[in-house]
């Protein structure tokens, strides 16, 4: 399994990289990522911030209470402590939609990816 594509990120695993789509664009070495989790960014904040600083869990954010619209992703930290974003949602979900899962299914998969690479280190 050389390439695995999805609508966020390429992985190259044959030559150690990946390429983010939607997020902090770029091609990076999969081998630098030291830490890799799935997050909820509150909508308004994507962009505008460091990458899930204002993160909702279970449907509410840490700023605000009631249903926040959000998108799935997964923030990459890598070993000289930068913060990527890989945002797996292509527009605001609610928390609990079918949406939402699905997104998060699909960050959860490749999640595993970098784990693996991870667990390797």
């Amino acid at each position: 399994m050389k390439n695995r594509i999805f609508d966020s990120i390429i992985f190259n695993l044959e030559n150690d990289s990946f390429e983010i789509l939607d997020g902090t664009l770029g091609t990076y070495k999969i081998s630098d990522i030291k830490k890799c989790s799935v997050l909820n960014e509150e909508a308004k904040f994507r962009g505008k911030t460091e990458p899930f600083l204002h993160q909702v869990l279970g449907g509410v954010s840490f700023f605000a209470f009631g249903e926040n619209l959000m998108y799935v992703g997964l923030k990459l930290v890598t070993k000289d402590n930068n913060k990527l974003a890989v945002y797996i949602s292509k527009k605001p979900v609610s928390f609990n939609t079918d949406i939402f899962l699905s997104d998060k299914k699909e960050a959860e998969t490749i999640k595993k990816i970098f784990d693996k690479v991870i667990n390797k280190s």
